[in-house]
């Protein structure tokens, strides 16, 4: 069978009209600018083929030209590289594959559900989406899907088998345009490149450099396993990922490269990834989705400070986080997606105090359970009870807060104080739960924990006042 990329319509997308359908490589570019965003369901999908077509630009037209911000489409002559390297993009057949490397010895061959994350295979917990290895699959477009998400989101899964390039998957920030060229160009100029490397489709079995930068392409397309798909078998039945009814592809060969560690003693493996954030020296990645409660609410504080503290967008433009946390061998999978409305034109100061400003709102944070303890809860109350009860209703608060972002960077003190009161009803119900008699004492008890939410007020420096007098 046959199935080229370049020819298949496999990309879901939808129209500014409305409509909703899929197209092939050629057609997302050349229709870029009526598209308004790729529509697959899962945030990993959309990102993995929006970066899998920011590197084929980079491929067939190299750095952007200057008048890049002119063109609605991109247009078809751009990209005479992807016919004349047509058979680097087929999915299936006997000669070279897409992000596939022919196994060279008799190997196992697995479920086709292990290129998806949220479909359980071997003894992974079922959850709300049942599947028996062998007996559902995949279909043609979501085994594609797959291989795009395996440079992004895999992660380590024993001996041989390394994570992906950005080792644990961070959180990942795409500025947005109106359209699927917009955001496209976004990313396209945001990063000139001298030396663009080999992408994996041209070279299947390309490894890592041992030392010094990865080259754009080789980090935006290196697959950390090794994957050989079977053909599609009948009968026909739903893909277990996406519902269409057709051949489906049952088993592939899914294995490890081996060890990407580098020579003992040399110099650190580089790779500038363009759309990951860092705060100092760390890329910012997703908290563990089993630690306490309220672990991710706060999160957005750090994606917020990294993205201040890195290069500011130079126009006012919406950023796209999207993020992959797996915990305990993938017992436990959460992908989670939020859109920042930024300000742009911000100066160095105004930077600063939105730095400062957010750190507080962190600490604030973290003290609220300690702050949710009037003496006659303490001796009734159980620490772990308060700390429920805070993580409860936290999520809420931080999710309202975290969507006026742009107000809080533009407006400052004001601001943040007024988000403050975001957490009033909440920990007014709080309240009733932890003091729920009709004593005067559970009464005042009540009031102190109603009244209980960050301090954003300017703090004093109390020492130095008195030095000074």
């Amino acid at each position: 069978m046959k199935y080229n990329l370049l020819e298949e319509k496999w990309i879901p997308v939808l129209y500014k009209d409305g409509i909703s359908t899929r197209v092939n490589v050629i057609e997302a570019f050349t229709e870029a600018g009526r598209i308004r965003e790729i529509a697959a369901s899962n945030p990993m999908d959309r990102l993995a083929i929006l970066r899998f077509l920011l590197a084929l630009l980079y491929w067939c037209k190299g750095n952007p030209p200057d008048e890049t911000d002119s063109i609605s489409s991109f247009p078809s002559d751009w990209f005479k590289r992807l016919d004349d390297n047509k058979d680097c993009f087929n999915l299936l057949g006997d000669g070279r594959r897409f992000y596939q490397q022919k196994p060279k010895r008799l190997e196992k061959k697995l479920s086709a559900d292990y290129l998806m994350q949220e479909v359980p295979t071997g003894t992974n917990f079922w959850h709300f989406r049942h599947g028996t290895d062998l007996r559902d699959g995949l279909c043609p477009a979501c085994c594609a899907m797959g291989l795009l998400r395996l440079p992004l989101f895999a992660t380590s899964a024993g001996r041989g088998k390394p994570p992906g390039v950005n080792q644990k998957p961070p959180t990942y920030i795409v500025p947005m345009g109106d359209s699927l060229s917009e955001t496209l160009r976004l990313s396209w100029r945001k990063r000139p490149e001298p030396n663009l490397g080999t992408p994996t489709w041209e070279k299947p079995d390309i490894t890592l450099p041992q030392h010094g930068n990865v080259p754009l392409l080789t980090g935006l397309t290196w697959v950390p396993r090794r994957v050989w798909l079977d053909a599609p078998e009948e009968p026909q039945s739903n893909c277990i990922a996406c519902g269409r009814r057709e051949a489906l592809i049952r088993r592939c060969v899914f294995a490890g490269i081996g060890s990407t560690r580098t020579d003992e003693g040399s110099p650190a493996r580089v790779w500038n990834d363009p759309h990951t954030i860092r705060e100092g020296d760390e890329i910012v990645k997703p908290f563990s989705a089993l630690g306490p409660a309220d672990a991710a609410a706060g999160k957005w504080t750090k994606v917020v400070a990294g993205i201040l503290c890195g290069e500011k967008p130079k126009e006012k433009q919406r950023l796209w986080v999207v993020s992959f946390a797996t915990v305990q061998n993938d017992k436990y999978l959460e992908a989670t997606e939020w859109e920042i409305p930024f300000l742009t034109a911000l100066d160095d100061m105004k930077v600063q105090e939105s730095i400062e400003s957010i750190g507080a709102w962190q600490r604030e944070g973290w003290k609220l359970p300690g702050k949710t303890k009037p003496r006659e809860i303490s001796q009734t109350r159980g620490h772990l009870e308060i700390l429920s009860a805070v993580a409860a209703v936290r999520p809420q608060a931080e999710r309202t807060v975290s969507g006026r972002i742009d107000q809080l960077i533009a407006q400052g003190g004001d601001a943040w104080q007024e988000a403050a009161q975001e957490y009033r009803p909440l920990m007014a119900a709080v309240a009733k739960s932890l003091s729920p008699g009709y004593t005067s004492a559970s009464l005042r008890s009540r009031q102190e924990i109603a009244a209980v939410k960050p301090d954003m007020r300017p703090k004093k420096n109390h020492k130095n006042e008195g030095r000074d007098k």
